[in-house]
């Protein structure tokens, strides 16, 4: 098993792990102008969102090589938060992949770098602002 999921969600530091290994690739990508790249991300976060949290390529290449080493998680992060932060992600990244493969790299880029965004601070303090914004806009279409 991958993590220790409770009740009360998933251990977030193998998804953190994943949002940062985004967003570094992303940015070596954007520096040595690797544009394919983009697509190479957007599969890693489809499988990542197809499989789920658990099942992810990468936070289970956390939890292998790290995680029997950790202590448990003193807060834990909702599975249907971090299901949402990667579709966003990987429908951004989709449209970034498009634009790869038209020609558009500039605008494959822009949206690239705001994913890159989004992932660092992701990883950096585990809020998963996609989710959290999209529950703002949700909340506020209410009646």
């Amino acid at each position: 098993m991958v993590h220790h999921p409770s009740r009360r969600g998933l251990d977030p530091r193998p998804l953190r792990f994943e949002q940062g290994a985004v967003a570094v690739v992303l940015l070596v990508g954007f520096t040595f102008r690797a544009e394919l790249l983009i697509p190479a991300v957007t599969v890693v976060l489809a499988l990542s969102g197809a499989v789920g949290p658990r099942r992810a390529p990468l936070p289970r290449l956390f939890s292998t090589v790290i995680g029997d080493r950790l202590e448990p998680p003193d807060a834990f992060v909702d599975r249907q938060t971090v299901r949402l932060s990667v579709l966003v992600q990987t429908g951004a990244l989709l449209i970034a992949s498009l634009f790869v493969f038209l020609g558009l790299g500039v605008l494959a880029w822009v949206i690239a770098l705001a994913v890159v965004a989004t992932a660092a601070f992701d990883a950096a303090t585990g809020s998963w602002v996609e989710a959290g914004l999209y529950w703002r806009v949700a909340r506020r279409r209410r009646p």
